[in-house]
């Protein structure tokens, strides 16, 4: 397996006409943590066309709905047709689960059909999961285009484990992380520091950013707070993302923390950033996940992190150095990390810097642009296709 840190390959432009790859993920309105990379991945067309490099993004409509299904195969399949007239060299396919996986593998055999090289890019941190639970044709379809692929890459080393475990990848594997290059960009901000419990208005409170599902670890942190409650600490929860709020509601009520939690909706750009430097850690108990976007936007910001101790979050924090990694499902230790970094502040900012400083080291769209162009260059170079 290739190391996550790739090689140390320069940024100078290049003699020869750029290396074109063509990502394919999902759009057409769609949220979520691949849409989110594939922004990310946009965003950085001038890094990597600096190293030889041209991105082009393909972005799909859903399943959600037979409305959506339609324009996928009126419309999707043809424009992606088209697009492997063009000249592209490498198609990069960004999968995940159930409909994100049928998608893809459908496009994947049309890219097969025109001998392209391709990369197939693993974000699901419950995909052992699909593939066991599906039936014999998904397992079929699942061995053929993770082995198909002219190379795999994982989101963090789990990831790269489940494929090496369940789908016996054992060359041309990556292990390449997710870039924040909003958050990155506010590194060096005053306003980063943790805020003062002491100077506050208000009680400080703990972040989440994610889906609102009980994947994420929701009622983990509602039961945490309710028994920090009953042992004397208020905390305050705010909840930003999107979900079944009155369900989570309700679950707040049940506990008995109703008036410590806020629903504070799906925040982009400078408001999600403020979110997390108000914030006085980031918490988020997942039962599983493949990276971890939002932690590492925290990070960036120089919040603590309490996690589980699954998936990305393995990668992403150093226990007891930038954060707190869980058992899953252990309210009791979630509870008590929380409770350590609020009523230590100069620990949470501690930690908090030391957070930064890795999220630079391993993160930094320098870095991750440096490990996508060696695996690209290592495909275009090798036989097959």
């Amino acid at each position: 397996m290739m190391s996550k840190h790739g090689s140390k390959e320069s940024h100078a432009a290049y003699d020869a006409p750029p290396l074109r790859v063509l990502h394919v993920g999902p759009g057409q309105g769609q949220r979520g943590g691949i849409a989110s990379v594939l922004a990310e991945l946009a965003a950085q067309r001038a890094s990597f066309r600096r190293a030889g490099v041209a991105v082009a993004i393909f972005e799909t409509h859903g399943f959600q709905s037979a409305r959506s299904l339609l324009c996928f195969l009126l419309f999707d399949i043809p424009r992606f047709l088209f697009a492997l007239l063009m000249g592209i060299d490498l198609i990069h396919f960004h999968v995940s689960v159930r409909g994100s996986f049928y998608r893809k593998f459908t496009l994947y055999l049309l890219a097969r059909l025109f001998r392209k090289k391709t990369i197939f890019h693993l974000h699901a941190g419950n995909f052992q999961n699909f593939y066991v639970g599906g039936g014999s044709l998904t397992r079929k379809a699942v061995s053929r285009f993770v082995r198909g692929a002219d190379a795999a890459v994982a989101v963090s080393s789990a990831i790269a484990a489940e494929l090496q475990g369940g789908q016996g990848i054992a060359k041309n594997l990556y292990v390449i992380g997710n870039t924040a290059y909003s958050a990155e960009a506010a590194v060096g901000a005053s306003s980063r520091e943790a805020p003062d419990a002491k100077a506050a208005d208000t009680t400080p409170y703990i972040a989440f950013a994610g889906r609102f599902t009980e994947g994420k670890g929701l009622d983990e942190l509602l039961r945490a707070a309710a028994l920090l409650k009953r042992q004397g600490l208020t905390i305050q929860l705010r909840l930003a993302g999107a979900g079944n709020t009155d369900r989570w509601t309700r679950a707040a009520i049940e506990y008995g923390v109703r008036d410590q939690v806020s629903f504070v909706g799906w925040l982009q750009g400078d408001a999600k950033l403020a979110f997390y430097r108000g914030a006085a850690l980031f918490c988020m108990p997942s039962h599983f996940e493949a990276f971890g976007i939002s932690t590492l936007e925290a990070m960036f910001i120089g919040r603590p992190v309490v996690g589980t101790r699954i998936g990305g979050f393995l990668d992403l924090v150093e226990e007891g150095v930038t954060g707190y990694l869980v058992p899953c499902g252990d309210v009791a230790e979630l509870a008590e990390r929380i409770r350590r970094l609020v009523e230590s502040p100069e620990l949470a900012r501690t930690m908090g810097r030391h957070g930064v400083a890795r999220a630079l080291s391993r993160y930094s769209v320098e870095a991750v642009v440096r490990q996508y162009v060696h695996c690209y260059r290592n495909v275009s170079e090798s036989k097959g296709g």
